[in-house]
């Protein structure tokens, strides 16, 4: 990403701006979506924050790291969109709506079955919103426990506290499933900040 953020900068790549842009989009968006709960709002916003982005290239020499940058930007745009058309803001990170987790397909999704995997988005859909959303940003938006903290404005240790919540809650109810498609293997249920 270092390298993209270079070719914007120095050259007004274009291509390399449309790289980023493909590689955050959906992330964003996805998160946009939990507080705006709107997906042509949550999609103007997030293009919006994009078209800041650009403007402000020959400075992205500044932004320490771009993906809490955009997330960031994308909560405050999401704060003053709904300040905007006067619709409520979420009092904490319990209020928000957080959907649209996939898996990734690595070789072991891809040996689940659909219904195994109808089970597991069920069982993430059950968390706690908070845990949900904590739980997406880390395990599949691949972010730090710092920049999760950074991006919510929450403590290290509220990260690490929902994560273990989740990842407890999701072990205990999807290990005897896993169990049954695959008895005898053996799970590491402990995670790492």
């Amino acid at each position: 990403m270092v390298e993209l953020l270079q070719k914007i900068q120095r050259y007004a790549d274009q291509q390399a701006f449309k790289q980023l842009y493909q590689q955050l989009f959906f992330r964003l968006y996805q998160f946009a979506y939990s507080f705006i709960r709107s997906k042509e709002s949550a999609e103007e916003v997030v293009n919006d924050v994009f078209m800041g982005l650009w403007q402000k290239k020959d400075s992205l020499d500044q932004i320490r790291n771009i993906q809490v940058f955009l997330y960031v930007a994308v909560r405050n745009a999401s704060m003053n969109h709904l300040r905007k058309k006067k619709l409520p803001l979420p009092a904490s990170l319990d209020e928000l709506t957080v959907e649209h987790i996939r898996l990734v397909a690595t070789p072991e999704t891809q040996m689940i079955s659909t219904e195994m995997r109808q089970r597991v988005h069920d069982a993430v859909d059950s968390l706690p919103a908070r845990c949900r959303l904590i739980f997406k940003l880390v395990k599949e938006d691949g972010l730090s426990y710092k920049e999760v903290a950074e991006i919510l404005d929450i403590s290290y240790k509220t990260v690490d506290t929902q994560l273990y919540v989740a990842l407890k809650t999701l072990s205990s109810t999807l290990l005897p499933l896993w169990q049954e498609y695959s008895p005898g293997t053996k799970f590491n249920t402990m995670h790492q900040p």
